[in-house]
């Protein structure tokens, strides 16, 4: 059912070819009686002798109409975003007059306002990279607010395989990644440190060559901070991880116990099921690209977003003043500081650290709420893939 004049905004200036989807209700009904519901539903509208409200009652489960299921679950949806009408899809078009909305977009993602803005953030069609075979990168400046700082330092990456992906059909991106192989892994210029709450986010494609699920992604060289699906230590000299397909994993700077993991293939805490890495090309839920985006905020909570915006992970936050989490002993902590210095490992591993195509990785010193966790993730995707 849509209704009319029930957005928070009515009054909307529109780029050409984009309208706001009418906010709507979703009823279930008994299965074969769809049609009777919405026969009752016009007549409850048409009679001068109805109730005033039609009403649907998810928590105490009733309804004023006789063909809605027993169990009633009802979905409300309230449009943040305007659709482009032509693709249907939600539109993150910048209106060219409007030139206030234009400071706060980074390498082609609009994070809305000033405070969203990444402190780093690395786009690798943005690197420089070598004109000749194997096409190695050479440079790649921090795009985020620290500025220089926090670029890439080249000369202290790890290793040599760190090439020139292409854009295409290959690998599912429309912009160059970068191909970070078996032996290598970059490093930033200065330690990157967010104390608090923050929002993490990447872009990435994972052909499952190296194992059904990626290793560490991200990390501090001691390797206690480490992520996305690490869920136990294996090594500690040198730092390696085991990890686990549709799993969150991650751990941060002083914690040396069990990472925090949240699994993703299954329905709670509001999530959506979500396998990943699929890698298989004859399964329905194969993709070539993957879009992450984790926010952790002031209580320590971690959710964990795909490239539809949807949630696919939640893992309640530890208790930061217990005695374990400070000697950083407390399995499943997700306190402590988030501490990168290096993109492509954790702890100086080679062995069993990520191996794949990058093409986006960034870090906002804050929790940017749910709303835009869920716009960027889908900006991300609507930007990266092919």
């Amino acid at each position: 059912m849509y209704f009319n004049n029930a957005t928070p905004f009515e009054d909307n200036q529109l780029t050409d070819g984009e309208s706001f989807e009418k906010t709507k209700v979703v009823v279930n009904c008994e299965e074969g009686k769809e049609v009777d519901l919405i026969e009752s539903v016009m007549n409850f509208l048409s009679s001068e002798s109805s109730p005033a409200i039609m009403r649907f009652d998810s928590v105490d489960q009733g309804s004023s109409l006789k063909e809605v299921r027993t169990s009633v679950s009802v979905a409300a949806e309230i449009k943040s975003h305007p659709i482009n009408r032509v693709t249907k899809e939600v539109s993150f078009q910048l209106d060219n007059g409007f030139t206030a909305a234009t400071g706060n977009v980074v390498n082609d993602i609009n994070f809305l306002t000033a405070d969203n803005k990444p402190e780093i953030d690395y786009e690798f069609e943005e690197a420089t990279y070598n004109a000749s075979l194997p096409f190695d990168l050479t440079a790649l400046a921090n795009s985020g607010t620290l500025g220089s700082d926090y670029d890439i330092d080249v000369a202290s990456s790890v290793g040599s395989a760190y090439v020139k992906a292409d854009a295409g059909e290959t690998y599912g991106l429309s912009k160059v990644s970068v191909n970070i192989g078996l032996d290598s892994y970059l490093k930033l210029t200065n330690s990157y440190t967010a104390s608090e709450d923050y929002t993490m986010y990447a872009v990435l494609n994972y052909d499952g060559a190296y194992g059904l699920s990626f290793g560490p992604l991200y990390g501090s060289d001691s390797g206690e901070t480490a992520g996305l699906s690490i869920i136990e230590t294996t090594s500690v000299t040198p730092m390696k991880f085991n990890v686990r397909p549709n799993t969150v994993g991650l751990r941060h700077e002083g914690k040396i116990s069990t990472p925090a993991i949240g699994g993703t293939n299954d329905e709670s805490d509001n999530t959506t099921a979500y396998r990943f890495p699929v890698t298989d090309i004859d399964q329905d839920d194969y993709q070539k690209i993957y879009v992450l985006l984790i926010r952790r905020n002031n209580d320590g909570d971690i959710t964990a977003y795909n490239s539809l915006g949807q949630r696919i992970a939640f893992i309640k936050g530890t208790d930061k003043y217990d005695p374990s989490s400070k000697l950083g002993t407390l399995p499943g902590d997700t306190n402590g500081d988030l501490v990168i210095d290096q993109i492509g490992s954790a702890g100086g591993n080679t062995d069993t650290s990520f191996k794949g195509r990058l093409a986006r990785f960034g870090v906002i010193n804050r929790d940017v709420g749910d709303e835009v966790a869920r716009n960027l993730a889908k900006q991300l995707n609507t930007l990266y893939k092919f």
